[in-house]
C-alpha cells in the first residue's frame, strides 16, 4: 500500500520509495513482535498462578479498559487499525488524483527551463496556489467524512475500502501496464461493488491524460510563438502559411478532436485489459451462481423495496419514484448532507415509500403532498445546469483581453482560429471533467434499483462517489478561496511582490473557513465514530434516526435483555420487541429474542412457544436449534409428563412445517423444470 500510494507523488525518487517500504515493513515487524511478546506474558502468568509484577500489570490494564485482554491484542482494535491505514492512503490518493486532474504547466513540464516572463511566472505561481488549495480541500474533506465511519469502524466493510484503493492506484496513465491488470483483479477480488467504480476509473483516466496533453501542447504553442517572435519579421510568408495551416488543422466542428483522439489511442490497451479482466470475472461468477443474490438473502426488513412489483403491489412509475429518492439521499450523502439521519440499519420502514398519487386528498378541504419528490427533481435541475455549463462555458472578459494583448503582433485570422481551437479544447476538457463526476456517482448504480441488493440506504456504499466529489468540491472551494489573487492582480499589476503574497484580508478568510470546514466536520465524524464503538449509543442513534426500523427497534432490545448487564430492562426489552413485530408481523427474527426475554422472566411454556416459532425462521434456525436441544435435554430427563406432551406437539408441528415445506419445494422445481 505504502509504495503503490506514494508512487504517485511527483519527484519521489525509487530511493524514497524504497524507504517508505522499508519503514512499513520494519513498524509491521515491530507490532508483530509487540504482539506476541505480549501474549506470552499473557501465557506465562496465567500458568504461573503467581505472575509478580508482570501480573500487577496486566491488571491494572484489564480494570483499565474493563476488559478481558489488553488493548493491542484486541482483534477488534487491530482491525479497525488497519482500516485506518487504507483510509489514510486513499486521502494521499485524493490529493494525488486531484493534482493529477487540475495539473498545471508546471507539472507538465518538470524540469524544463523555459524562459518566460515575470507576468507568466506569476501566471503560473497563481496557478500552483490553486492546485496546493485543491489538493489539501479535497484532503481535508475526504479525511473528515461522516459517511466514511461505518467504513473504517466497522471491520466487515474494509473490502470497500481496499476496492476502492486499488482501482484508484491504476488511474495515472504512467503506472506500469501490468500493474494495471494485476490491481484491477485485485480490487475485483475485494469487493463485488468494485466492478461499478471502472467508469470512473476510465473516465479519470482519460481526464487526466487529456489534461497533460493539453498542457503539452499549449506550451509548444508558447515556445514556437517565443520562437517566431524572437525571429522577428525575418520570417519568410511561407513560414505563416504553414503556421496559418497548422493552426488550422486541428480545427473541427465536432468534439472529436485530434487530441482526444491521440488521448483514447494512447490508453485503448489499459481500457482493453480492464474490460478483458471484468469480463473474465463476471463470467467467472456467472459460471457459479454466484452473479446474483439469492432471493432468500434479501429480506424485507433490510431492502422493503426490492420485491414491490413482483408481488403486485407496485407499478413501474413508482419504483421509479421512490428509487430515485433514495438514490438522491445517497447522492446528498456523497456531499456530506443528511437528510434522514446517520443509522447503521435504514430498513424498513425507516424510509416510507412516496405513494401515488402524490397530491392526495385527506379530507373533503385538505389536501397533503409528499415534498420528498422534489430531492431528485432538485438534483436534475442541478446537474443539468452542470451540463450547460460544460458546453458553454463561462465568460472570461479578463482573460479573453489577455488573449487579446499577446496577439496583437500576429495576423488577426491565424488569432481567431486559434481562439478557436482552444475553446474547443477547453470545451472538451469540461465535458471530461463532468464526466468523470457523473461516473463517480455512477458507483452509486446497485441501489438505484435496477438490479437485486440486500442493501437499501448505507453509508459504507458512499465511500465511492465520495472520492470525486471531495475533489470537485474541493476545487470549488480553491477557487473562491484564491478569488483574491485575480482581484490583486487588477489593483497591482504592476508590483510583483503585492502579485505574489497573501494579503491579509485573505489569510483571515482561509483561517475562518477552515476552522469551519474542519470544525463542522470533525465534530459530525467524531459523533458517529463514538456511536460505532458502543452498542448503546449505536442502537440508540439507529432509532433515533429511524424509529420504526425493524432491525433497530430488534437490535435495541437486546441492550435491556442482557447484552450490556448494567441495562438489564426485561420490560423495555419485551416493549421493543412489541414495536418491532407491530411494523412487520412477519419478521421472524422477533421470535428467538421473545425465547430469550421469557426464558429469563421464568415463563418457560412462552418461552417453549416463541423457540418453536424461531425454529421455523429459517434466519433464527441454528442458533434456535442448539438452545432447543439443550432445553429439552434438561426437561425430558426430569421425568415431568405435562412436558413430554407439549415436546410431542411441538415437534407434531415442525414435522407438519417441515413436509409442508417440502411439498411447495417439490412443486416449484417441477414448475421450474415445465418452463
Amino acid at each position: 500500500i505504502s509504495v503503490w500510494s506514494f508512487r504517485f507523488l511527483n519527484g519521489q525518487t525509487a530511493v524514497c520509495q524504497n524507504i517508505f517500504g522499508t519503514l512499513g515493513r520494519v513498524i509491521g515487524l515491530f507490532v508483530e513482535v509487540v504482539l506476541r511478546f505480549v501474549g506470552g506474558i499473557q501465557r506465562q502468568s496465567s500458568s504461573d498462578g503467581d505472575g509478580g509484577w508482570w501480573q500487577e500489570i496486566i491488571s491494572l490494564a484489564e480494570g483499565t479498559f474493563q476488559r478481558e485482554e489488553l488493548v493491542l491484542t484486541s482483534e477488534l482494535f487491530i482491525h479497525r487499525f488497519i482500516n485506518v491505514l487504507i483510509h489514510v492512503a486513499l486521502v494521499q490518493l485524493v490529493g494525488v488524483v486531484a493534482r493529477l486532474l487540475f495539473a498545471t504547466t508546471a507539472d507538465a513540464a518538470v524540469g524544463a527551463n523555459n524562459a518566460t516572463t515575470n507576468n507568466h511566472n506569476q501566471q503560473q505561481q497563481r496557478q500552483q496556489r490553486l492546485l496546493r488549495y485543491t489538493q489539501y480541500t479535497a484532503q481535508i474533506l475526504f479525511a473528515l467524512h461522516p459517511t466514511h465511519v461505518e467504513a473504517v469502524a466497522n471491520t466487515a466493510n474494509r473490502p470497500h475500502l481496499l476496492a476502492l484503493l486499488f482501482n484508484v492506484t491504476i488511474v495515472d496513465p504512467t503506472i506500469p501496464f501490468l500493474a494495471v491488470g494485476v490491481l484491477g483483479g485485485m480490487g475485483l477480488l475485494s469487493a463485488e461493488t468494485a466492478i461499478f467504480q471502472y467508469p470512473a476509473i476510465v473516465l479519470t483516466m482519460m481526464a487526466v491524460r487529456y489534461r497533460r496533453e493539453l498542457l503539452l501542447l499549449s506550451m509548444e504553442e508558447e515556445a514556437a510563438s517565443g520562437a517566431g517572435a524572437a525571429a522577428g519579421e525575418d520570417s519568410s510568408p511561407s513560414s505563416n502559411e504553414e503556421n496559418a495551416e497548422r493552426s488550422d488543422h486541428p480545427q473541427s466542428s465536432s468534439l472529436w478532436s485530434p487530441l482526444l483522439h491521440k488521448t483514447f489511442v494512447a490508453l485503448l490497451p489499459r481500457y482493453i485489459l480492464l474490460a478483458m479482466t471484468s469480463t473474465y470475472y463476471l463470467l467467472h461468477r456467472y459460471r457459479n451462481g454466484s452473479l446474483s443474490i439469492p432471493n432468500g438473502l434479501i429480506r424485507p426488513a433490510e431492502n422493503p423495496f426490492y420485491n414491490k412489483i413482483d408481488n403486485g403491489e407496485w407499478t413501474y412509475l413508482h419504483r421509479i419514484i421512490n428509487y430515485s429518492y433514495v438514490l438522491s439521499l445517497h447522492i446528498m450523502k456523497s456531499f456530506g448532507v443528511e437528510i434522514v439521519g446517520f443509522s447503521h440499519e435504514y430498513g424498513f420502514d425507516c424510509i416510507p415509500e412516496i405513494k401515488l398519487p402524490i397530491v392526495q386528498q385527506t379530507s373533503s378541504t385538505s389536501w397533503t403532498m409528499d415534498l420528498r419528490v422534489f430531492l431528485p427533481l432538485l438534483l436534475v435541475v442541478f446537474f443539468g445546469g452542470l451540463v450547460v455549463w460544460a458546453w458553454y462555458g463561462r465568460n472570461n472578459g479578463r482573460q479573453q483581453q489577455q488573449q487579446q494583448q499577446q496577439t496583437t503582433n500576429n495576423d488577426a485570422l491565424s488569432s481567431s482560429k486559434k481562439q478557436l481551437v482552444q475553446q474547443q479544447n477547453d470545451r472538451i476538457q469540461r465535458l471530461l471533467l463532468l464526466l468523470t463526476l457523473f461516473a463517480w456517482f455512477a458507483t452509486l448504480f446497485p441501489i438505484a434499483g435496477f438490479m437485486k441488493v440486500g442493501t437499501f440506504v448505507a453509508d459504507r456504499l458512499v465511500v465511492a462517489s465520495t472520492f470525486g466529489t471531495c475533489i470537485f468540491v474541493g476545487r470549488l472551494i480553491a477557487i473562491w478561496l484564491t478569488a483574491d489573487d485575480d482581484d490583486d492582480d487588477d489593483t497591482n499589476n504592476n508590483q510583483h511582490q503585492s502579485n505574489l503574497a497573501i494579503q491579509p484580508k485573505t489569510i483571515i478568510k482561509h483561517t475562518i473557513l477552515l476552522y469551519l470546514f474542519t470544525n463542522h466536520l470533525a465534530k459530525q465524524t467524531h459523533k458517529r465514530s463514538s456511536e460505532w464503538m458502543d452498542e448503546f449509543s449505536l442502537f440508540t442513534s439507529s432509532l433515533k434516526a429511524c424509529p420504526r426500523s425493524i432491525k433497530s427497534n430488534l437490535e435495541a432490545s437486546k441492550l435491556y435483555s442482557g447484552l450490556v448487564p448494567q441495562m438489564l430492562d426485561l420490560d423495555k426489552a419485551l416493549s421493543l420487541i412489541q414495536n418491532a413485530q407491530s411494523i412487520d408481523p412477519t419478521y421472524c427474527d422477533v421470535h428467538m429474542q421473545y425465547a430469550h426475554v421469557y426464558f429469563q422472566q421464568e415463563k418457560l411454556i412462552s418461552f417453549e412457544q416463541e423457540l418453536v416459532e424461531a425454529l421455523l425462521c429459517p434466519f433464527s434456525m441454528g442458533q434456535a436449534m442448539t438452545n432447543w436441544n439443550r432445553y429439552w435435554e434438561v426437561m425430558l430427563s426430569s421425568g415431568d409428563n405435562a412436558a413430554s406432551g407439549r415436546y410431542t406437539k411441538y415437534m407434531e408441528r415442525i414435522q407438519g412445517e417441515i413436509d409442508k415445506a417440502a411439498k411447495e419445494d417439490a412443486s416449484k422445481a417441477k414448475n421450474d423444470g415445465a418452463r
